[in-house]
């Protein structure tokens, strides 16, 4: 194949080239390729010319590229598009009854398709617009050429495409702080699906769903339950692909829902069970690796849950596929410091928390880690650090975090201000400390000031 895509005024020499890249590029220390060196292997006993091997690496670089975009086209599972393209090319040449056969071919290839996915709704629009252009073309003043079929499928194709993006683009809105562009707030305001297309489509009644809880103000611990339901009822129908990214959904709305009503422990069981089984079926994997973001979640839930023994095997038992790790294990060490917080051991705990990361969720939970390891300690250390991290938030976290996420790190820090300056024995005070974070639910790290408040005034 690569002598057929080679077909430059270099050709001569593009392929003698490659193999002398190749061959270096599999030799082990090999450094640098000299390209006066190259130049002699190419053109013995000839006088370097400037110029002349860069126009042949120019040449080798179109037939990779020619190369590559060929045998990715000619995949078995591009077979679609292979027969669509030669119908047309039959088409074009008045091959008409070549034509029919691979417009039946394609009809068997969509009807032996094994799952209903976006894939096969483009498709099936391709198509149906390729009947559409056959009729015509001998259009006998009979029928109906096939367009209501063609915009069926068209319709049908644009309302899942159309849900999709919306619903990635309503999530990115819940975790970082993004203004509604015009077009997206116009969308919004006259969406509407008509039932028939949810009916023919439960990929597209999922995503529906999806979209109605996102853009939802306050979603209820029901409404996550509504969707896990109706994503088992259909799981079976599902392609893989869509089956993963419903589930990251479902857990992100989890996550979502149970910030919102932080004293429901249920939802962050359900949230937990959620973690467990989709790392069980790989749903949580990239390639057989593991976001820091992914990581990071799965220990939260398993300490929030109190499951310390399960998140202590998590971690040592996946810490190798840690996307983007660095030689310093941060992300592995911040999550080794939660578990160690979580069965008390906080001296330790603060041993292990990085200085940095690049990752701002991750500097976030690190720095509210440090904050309640120095509580428990009764360190000196902690009004200096909580003053250093409402500095922070004064002057960083308009430009990192949505006005939410920075509401609730606010508050987390006025109220940890509060319980360090307590008076022991004054219940009265207690009592109202309580009552105040129970009114701030959704605060970072609500059930934890909440406890330290109870303790206060039961001491």
């Amino acid at each position: 194949m690569l002598s057929f895509v080679n077909d430059g005024k270099m050709r001569a020499w593009v392929v003698p080239l490659l193999d002398v890249c190749f061959e270096f590029a599999m030799q082990e220390n090999s450094g640098e390729l000299d390209k006066k060196k190259v130049y002699s292997w190419l053109f013995p006993d000839q006088e370097f010319i400037d110029g002349r091997l860069d126009k042949i690496m120019v040449e080798a670089h179109k037939v990779i590229r020619s190369f590559l975009l060929t045998k990715k086209y000619l995949r078995e599972e591009n077979e679609f598009n292979q027969v669509l393209d030669f119908s047309e090319i039959a088409r074009s040449h008045g091959l008409n009854d070549r034509y029919r056969f691979a417009l039946t071919r394609l009809q068997k290839i969509q009807e032996n398709s094994k799952w209903k996915n976006n894939t096969y709704h483009h498709q099936q629009f391709l198509l149906e617009d390729a009947i559409h252009d056959s009729e015509s073309l001998h259009n006998q003043m009979k029928g109906d050429l096939n367009v209501p079929k063609v915009l069926h499928s068209l319709e049908l194709n644009y309302q899942r495409q159309k849900i999709v993006r919306l619903n990635t683009f309503l999530l990115q809105q819940k975790a970082t702080n993004l203004e509604l562009p015009e077009i997206i707030e116009v969308i919004l305001n006259e969406i509407s699906i008509p039932e028939r297309y949810l009916e023919e489509s439960p990929s597209l009644k999922i995503n529906w769903e999806i979209c109605v809880l996102l853009r939802k103000t306050h979603p209820v611990p029901l409404d996550v339950r509504a969707l896990f339901d109706l994503l088992l009822l259909h799981e079976n129908v599902l392609d893989p692909a869509a089956l993963r990214a419903f589930y990251t959904y479902l857990r992100s709305l989890c996550a979502w829902v149970a910030n919102l009503f932080s004293d429901n422990e249920e939802i962050r069981l359900t949230l937990f069970e959620l973690y467990k089984d989709n790392l069980a079926r790989g749903f949580l994997h990239y390639e057989g690796s593991l976001h820091p973001s992914t990581f990071g979640a799965v220990s939260l839930i398993a300490a929030r849950v109190k499951q310390f023994d399960w998140l202590l095997d998590f971690i040592e038992n996946h810490k190798h596929e840690i996307i983007g790790e660095n030689e310093s294990q941060d992300y592995y060490r911040f999550n080794k410091a939660l578990y160690l917080f979580g069965i008390g051991r906080y001296s330790e705990c603060l041993d292990f928390i990085p200085a940095s990361t690049p990752s701002v969720g991750y500097l976030l939970h690190g720095k509210r880690l440090e904050l309640k390891a120095l509580y428990e300690l009764r360190s000196d250390l902690l009004s200096y650090r909580l003053d250093a991290f409402k500095m922070f938030l004064s002057r960083n976290s308009q430009k990192l975090l949505s006005d939410n996420e920075r509401k609730i790190h606010i508050e987390f820090s006025n109220l940890l201000a509060q319980l360090t300056s307590f008076t022991p024995g004054d219940k009265k005070r207690a009592e109202r400390l309580i009552h105040r974070i129970q009114e701030k639910k959704q605060t970072a790290d609500w059930r934890w000031l909440l406890d330290k408040a109870e303790e206060l005034y039961s001491h």
